[in-house]
């Protein structure tokens, strides 16, 4: 049965609330047109603290549902007047340990910040089963993130069959050393340095400060669309991130539901039957993983992208809208 025909206010929730995909909670575009400066998008942590519970406490208590998916949101969700809303806080990461890696004043700040979101009065939902209970987290229950069915499809074309000789081989740009960016920059290196056929692309650019190559092409996806055509456009994608393996990563379900081979350090739903595994901060193994894939036989390959396929569909947004409704459910009662 469907949902709404069981919950009527699951369209409400649906058209209002933001589950599972993003950084900050989705304003009301009505809120917007009447007050544009209650929410600043870029400035400090506090103008951006101020801004959210600002403009949340204007329209909170419209909703039934409150839903904060950042560290930096769940302060305001918390603390706004929101009626009888129910607020719900997603879990996706452990953030103090991708802020304990970087240095500076903002990072200490933004890392006890995000310890504290931890123990406040909302309602924990983890997007992985490694962070039932991770250290200050206190999430009970565990939702996958969602991917866009009609958006990240299958590609028609295989990986390694395109009209030219050249490998393309991808990786999203980031500059936290908890990506692990470097070691898929290290590796590409390599794999230039022994076949000329190599070729790197990286979406939205944010790479090391100096670091440059000939054979590298940095693409700027302006929505899902075109970063979905960027997985597609790849033979490999190389997630190289060095914490909390196990936990789900969006690059790792996008590409595999692209078609594309991953390989990765070990992160949802990735597993040797349908991906590459390889060490963290090892920069040689990610090369013999690209060259393996690269080498082995199309049917092989074929049998592994099948599998990738099939273990991403639990994450398809239909899929999981349907849990955190019966969750919203249960927790409304």
């Amino acid at each position: 049965m469907h949902a709404q025909s069981r919950r009527p206010w699951a369209d409400r929730i649906i058209s209002n609330a933001s589950i599972a995909r993003g950084d900050g909670v989705r304003i009301n575009q009505r809120l917007l047109k009447q007050d544009e400066g209650a929410f600043e998008e870029n400035g400090n942590a506090a103008s951006i603290y101020l801004g959210m519970w600002s403009a949340l406490n204007k329209i909170a208590a419209d909703f039934d549902i409150l839903f904060a998916n950042h560290s930096l949101t769940a302060l305001p969700v918390a603390f706004c007047r929101a009626g009888r809303a129910k607020r719900f806080y997603y879990v996706q990461a452990y953030e103090p340990e991708y802020f304990q890696l970087e240095s500076g004043l903002r990072s200490k700040i933004l890392r006890r910040l995000s310890q504290l979101s931890y123990k406040l009065p909302l309602v924990q939902i983890a997007n992985a089963p490694i962070y039932i209970n991770y250290r200050e987290i206190r999430a009970k229950k565990w939702i996958p993130p969602g991917v866009s069915r009609e958006i990240f499809q299958r590609r028609t074309c295989l990986p390694f069959d395109s009209i030219d000789d050249d490998i393309f081989v991808g990786v999203i740009g980031r500059r936290e050393p908890s990506k692990g960016i470097i070691y898929a920059l290290e590796a590409f290196e390599k794999l230039s340095q022994t076949d000329s056929r190599y070729r790197l692309k990286v979406a939205f650019g944010n790479l090391p400060k100096k670091w440059t190559h000939p054979k590298v092409e940095v693409v700027v996806p302006k929505n899902d669309r075109e970063l979905a055509d960027f997985y597609r456009s790849l033979d490999v994608l190389i997630a190289p991130g060095i914490v909390q393996l196990g936990a789900c990563h969006y690059p790792v379900l996008e590409a595999m539901a692209c078609g594309t081979p991953v390989v990765t350090t070990g992160y949802l739903p990735a597993n040797t039957e349908n991906a590459w595994i390889v060490p963290i901060k090892n920069s040689s193994a990610i090369a013999s993983a690209v060259e393996r894939i690269a080498g082995m036989d199309s049917s092989v390959r074929a049998k592994y992208l099948e599998k990738a396929v099939n273990a991403i569909e639990p994450f398809m947004w239909d899929n999981v809208a349907e849990q955190f409704l019966e969750y919203f459910f249960v927790q409304g009662r």
